[in-house]
């Protein structure tokens, strides 16, 4: 049974991003620190700026929406040298600041890329081949898309409020209440799943929402999803088409959930 792993988490952007993936809820903060000294809160408002330019230019250099198979193929090898060229300019970023968890999101960034890279190479090689079907690894795009998407938005959170809330436990009871009418779909994504691969293990899949102020998904998509991954990207697809046209309550502000799941 493919099914949540545990009890859902919902909690301020910031305060997501700077627990594990997939963690049990965030525990109360700690006593307040020491404000730091003016001249390490401007060092860091620095690499802020850094970290967001950079990473706005990478973004708007490989239009993730472009990697399709449909694409015409000079348009592929270019986006292609575009990304290798985001990988080594988010390492050479990551490695330049001093801020450890910057530093991190910098790394993440490029991670991501680099699959979205591997992704479309892989569709590129394909299509010279004369692949007859090349709709499974334009889904494949699609998540390696949006999981970019998704770590470029918790990047550029470090730095700024995005608006999103800490939920009252009623508004969290509301949303498991609606998963739960999903529950069956998502499940049916497991069991097409294992009609491709019976012997595969799926092991945990996590995917994260972006659930705007009318409770509109706004994003939904993987994160630490790669070609390492035991789950495939087939079956993330799926997950996330039955996730994202859902209507939650509206929250208070902007909401951001982690659900994990597990075989």
């Amino acid at each position: 049974m493919f099914r949540p792993a545990h009890a859902l988490a919902t909690a301020a952007l910031a305060a997501s991003l700077l627990s594990a993936c997939g963690s049990p809820p965030i525990p109360p903060a700690p006593a307040a620190q020491p404000a730091p000294s003016a001249a390490v809160a401007a060092e860091r408002t620095a690499e802020c700026a850094r970290l967001g330019e950079v990473l706005d230019a990478e973004m708007r250099d490989v239009p993730a929406a472009e990697i399709r198979s449909t694409t015409p193929m000079p348009r592929v090898e270019e986006l292609m040298h575009r990304l290798e060229r985001s990988c080594d300019d988010s390492e050479r970023l990551s490695d330049s600041l001093t801020d450890p968890v910057l530093a991190t999101e910098a790394n993440e960034f490029r991670l991501a890329t680099a699959y979205l890279l591997l992704t479309t190479a892989h569709i590129f090689g394909l299509a010279h081949k004369g692949e007859p079907d090349l709709a499974p690894f334009d889904r494949a795009a699609d998540v390696a898309g949006r999981q970019r998407e998704l770590v470029y938005r918790s990047a550029k959170a470090r730095c700024k409020d995005d608006g999103s809330r800490d939920q009252s436990p009623a508004w969290g009871e509301a949303l498991m209440a609606m998963l739960q009418e999903v529950r069956p779909a998502v499940h049916g994504c497991y069991l097409k799943e294992k009609e491709r691969a019976p012997d595969r293990k799926i092991g945990k899949l996590e995917i994260k929402l972006h659930i705007d102020r009318d409770g509109h998904v706004e994003l939904a998509g993987p994160i630490g999803f790669s070609a390492l991954s035991p789950a495939r990207s087939e079956l993330v697809y799926c997950v996330v088409r039955v996730l994202e046209p859902m209507q939650f309550a509206p929250p208070d502000g902007r909401a951001i959930v982690i659900l994990p799941f597990t075989e």
